[in-house]
């Protein structure tokens, strides 16, 4: 019996590597497995040496029926398991492939899938010509991280395992969960993705607010081949339709209720709150190329009705290692999450501090600014509403000083312009520093900062002034959803006022002849959902046309004018 299982089993893998075009003209299969071939022979090449080695010990009398019978089982498992595809994939190739055709690796599985992929923009037209008015002025070189998000977080896993990856709101504390807990959870839920009608490259659209089953879902895409498709919680049910529309997806994760217009958009319904789990036999999105799509995203400020940004795996791990390269940090720091993770530059940002070996400190949307104490952060990831918002607070509580203190404090912002506009600070500024400006921050939990964050738009000058008096090194930074949310950074310690800093590793920045800001570098969006007037209007010569008029000033500094 187990004799003739191996025999079988030898048959089923000379047939696929002795002559492996015969087996994909044959095969009504053909446009997964050579797709298979293409990403995954490693797996099916240690799929015949075990065969060989269980052979080997078959025949010099060792026990080896129950080990023969698990590698069938999960090879059967892995390939012909769940809702009849192998009949799905046989009717296609009866179908769709036509008669003449020649097998190349790979290429029925792109066709098959192709008009589910966003189409492809011509960066290089010889008639889009863009002829600069400026330097091109250089970030540094940037070395990415090959492969996939999913690949990139296993060798994360693998440098920070028993460090910690996030802190959690339970019961009123925060708890820690490591990268291997983590990783651990997300390969679960990948499973369990995969359990469902769910296939590798399904857009998987995801609307719930954001916290850390979120960042467990990303992963578990990742790991799952899917492509998530992040909708703002706060979006309207007619946007969050109109997003899966445009983007293809046939999977929705929502917390609450789901009205029954989105319902019926797509396939797969899931509960954010219960996630499925199953064990994860084989992990598609650790074999997916850097260059192939990871996610679909959207500016929250732009119509539902506007291209959707592609942005791949290299675009992700590019921007991640760029703000590592920008704002170093040692191991074990710890960072702020309470913006909308469908927001690029929030998910970007919660990589990058990943990357560091830093943890992720989930803070609830409303109440981030009582959290901060609790957490103590060393990055602060915030917009200028948020610093709008966390000033409102520090005045209430300067008000509840004294007369003295908060006469004191009433001088805070001059003395932040002094320090901004490069002038100093005067004697007494250290005396308001010790006896007012330092409790101010250690009762918000802004004592520990190295970096404070400001994306998405330029911080007023009042908050500017008042957060740098304080002592807060605040920072901002410039890019959009197609850059990956990086482009320049304007640092605290040589922040130049009406800047937008420097271009950060990996990234050029140049203004054309008619003033417009461009951008370019592997944070880049790899294309736009199916609108190719956007794509040819902003993507030219591999320049990313920004739509704002960007200035140079007489010392060389970038800035964005009118």
């Amino acid at each position: 019996m187990v004799g003739d299982i191996l025999r079988e089993l030898e048959r089923y893998t000379e047939y696929h590597f002795g002559d492996e075009e015969e087996f994909m003209q044959n095969c009504g299969y053909a446009m997964d497995c050579s797709d298979c071939f293409y990403n995954h022979r490693e797996m099916h090449e240690e799929f015949a040496d075990k065969v060989q080695e269980l052979r080997e010990k078959h025949e010099n009398g060792e026990y080896v029926t129950m080990e023969v019978l698990t590698v069938a089982r999960d090879w059967l498992d892995a390939h012909i398991a769940a809702g009849d595809e192998d009949q799905n994939y046989a009717d296609y190739f009866q179908t769709e492939v036509s008669d003449d055709y020649e097998y190349e690796p790979g290429q029925l599985y792109h066709d098959r899938t192709a008009s589910e992929d966003p189409v492809p923009v011509d960066r290089q037209s010889e008639d889009a010509g863009v002829r600069l008015d400026s330097d091109i002025y250089d970030g540094a070189s940037l070395s990415v991280p090959d492969g996939s998000v999913a690949s990139w977080f296993e060798d994360i896993v693998s440098d920070h395992g028993d460090r910690t990856a996030a802190l959690v709101r339970d019961d009123g504390e925060f708890v820690e969960r490591s990268f291997e807990e983590l990783a651990e959870r997300a390969k679960a839920v990948a499973g369990g993705l995969l359990s469902t009608e769910l296939r590798p490259g399904d857009r998987l659209a995801i609307r719930a607010q954001s916290q850390y089953e979120w960042s467990v879902l990303d992963l578990a895409c990742h790991f799952a081949g899917l492509v998530p498709v992040a909708l703002y919680p706060s979006a309207s049910d007619d946007r969050a339709a109109q997003i899966i529309e445009r983007t293809g997806a046939t999977g929705l994760v929502a917390a609450g209720d789901v009205a029954d217009d989105l319902a019926m958009a797509v396939e797969t319904v899931l509960d954010f709150e219960d996630l499925p789990t199953a064990e994860a036999r084989v992990l598609p999105g650790l074999q997916t190329d850097g260059d192939e799509v990871a996610t679909v995203a959207f500016d929250v400020a732009s119509p539902a009705e506007k291209a959707g940004c592609a942005l791949t795996h290299r675009n992700l791990l590019a921007a991640a290692e760029s703000l590592r390269e920008a704002l170093p940090t040692g191991p074990g720091a710890t960072g702020t999450c309470s913006l909308p993770l469908a927001h690029i530059y929030q998910r970007v940002s919660t990589y990058y501090l990943w990357a560091t070996g830093s943890a992720v400190a989930y803070l609830g949307a409303e109440e981030f600014i009582d959290q901060l104490a609790a957490v103590e952060p060393e990055v602060l990831v915030g917009v200028p509403k948020m610093y709008q918002q966390l000033y409102g607070t520090i005045q209430d509580r300067l008000g509840d000083m004294g007369w003295m203190k908060r006469k004191v404090g009433g001088r805070v912002a001059s003395y932040g312009e002094g320090i901004v506009e490069g002038q100093g600070t005067p004697l007494k500024y250290r005396a308001a520093n010790r006896l007012v400006y330092k409790p101010l921050r250690q009762e918000a939990g802004l004592s520990n900062l190295t970096y404070a964050l400001s994306g998405t738009g330029r911080l007023d000058d009042h908050l500017l002034y008042f957060f740098r008096g304080l002592g807060v090194p605040v920072c901002e930074l410039y890019g959009s959803v197609g850059t990956t949310g990086v482009g320049a950074l304007n640092p605290a310690e040589s922040f130049v006022q009406g800047s937008i800093g420097d271009p950060m590793p990996g990234v050029e920045i140049a203004v054309s002849e008619n003033r417009e800001l461009l951008i370019r570098g592997p944070t880049v969006l790899g294309g736009f959902l199916d609108d190719g007037q956007t794509g040819s209007q902003t993507l030219r010569d591999d320049w990313y046309h920004t739509g704002e008029v960007g200035e140079v000033g007489p010392d060389g500094t970038l800035s964005v004018g009118e």
